[in-house]
């Protein structure tokens, strides 16, 4: 099955030829439907593979390592159908979701995106219209952070987010924060500590109820006390960063300098008590991948 747009109709093609126009619903219902039944063909395909696997279980007494191998395939098969047929029914809770929002007449009323995680799987994340939020500024989520194959693509992916809210709170070198998970969490591929993964919070923030953003999240484990800010996406962090420097109570001396390195290394001073930990290096960084392009 296939489809086309023409004029103001979408035409489905397949074993049959209907014409819907687009304010037709019964259109999501469809695409409900097609997800659903693929899913069940899918399910029977994973049974067959399950099947075979257990017969050739039964034979490998006398096949040994052949059948071995092939077990061993079949159960590779058998785990990328998983995944496919639960990536179907992510698609269809999202198109039940997109549904209810239109339905309700207002397209800008559908707030959630679908995002691919590193294992290949659909998440439905918060987000709006096209993937922005309120102020237009993209979602992105900790998944398209860790999926960053350097510290490179993860500052092209953040820096518009920086530089949107450094703007927004008269932050001279956003730069500079962007670069503090990457020592903080060893952004973007070294992430694993729960306040980042589960929380959105590259930057070990402490809640606070003044926090833009902020709910109650998890709590350290390294007897720091306190408990950190909880975000819906890396966006939200990004702002929530950006606020605590500008207008939080520890950074008013970061603030007042008017060059990044007295910027960055007293910013540093105050995140963990003495700037030589990795200041040179956060200077070093920020001149060799050119951030001061985005600086206000």
């Amino acid at each position: 099955m296939f489809f086309s747009i023409l004029n103001d109709k979408i035409i489905i093609v397949g074993d049959y030829m209907e014409e819907y126009k687009v304010s037709d619903y019964s259109i999501f219902n469809n695409a409900i439907s097609t997800t659903s039944k693929f899913n069940e063909s899918v399910k029977a395909v994973q049974d067959k593979v399950n099947t075979c696997k257990t017969k050739l279980g039964d034979e490998s007494i006398f096949m040994g390592p052949i059948c071995d191998a092939c077990i061993k395939a079949a159960t590779g098969v058998d785990g990328l159908l998983a995944v496919s047929m639960a990536n179907f029914s992510t698609i269809a809770d999202y198109l039940k979701s997109a549904a209810e929002a239109y339905m309700n007449g207002d397209s800008a009323a559908m707030t959630k995106v679908l995002t691919l995680d590193k294992e290949g799987k659909l998440k439905i994340v918060e987000g709006g219209e096209n993937g922005t939020t309120s102020d237009g500024v993209a979602v992105v989520t900790i998944d398209q952070v860790q999926n960053c194959q350097n510290v490179q693509e993860y500052l092209d992916l953040v820096m518009p987010i920086y530089s949107f809210y450094a703007k927004k709170y008269g932050i001279k070198y956003p730069g500079v924060l962007a670069l503090q998970p990457v020592h903080e969490h060893s952004a973007p591929t070294g992430i694993h500590a729960q306040s980042a993964v589960e929380d959105n919070n590259l930057g070990g923030l402490k809640y606070g109820d003044s926090i833009p953003n902020a709910t109650p999240g998890s709590y350290p484990s390294d007897g720091t006390g306190g408990q950190y800010s909880h975000f819906n996406n890396i966006t939200e962090y990004v702002e929530a960063a950006c606020w605590n420097i500008a207008q939080g109570d520890y950074y008013h001396d970061a603030m007042a300098q008017n060059n990044m390195e007295d910027f960055a290394t007293t910013m540093i001073n105050t995140w963990v008590g003495h700037p030589d930990n990795y200041g040179p290096s956060v200077v070093d960084e920020y001149k060799k991948y050119g951030l001061d392009k985005y600086e206000l």
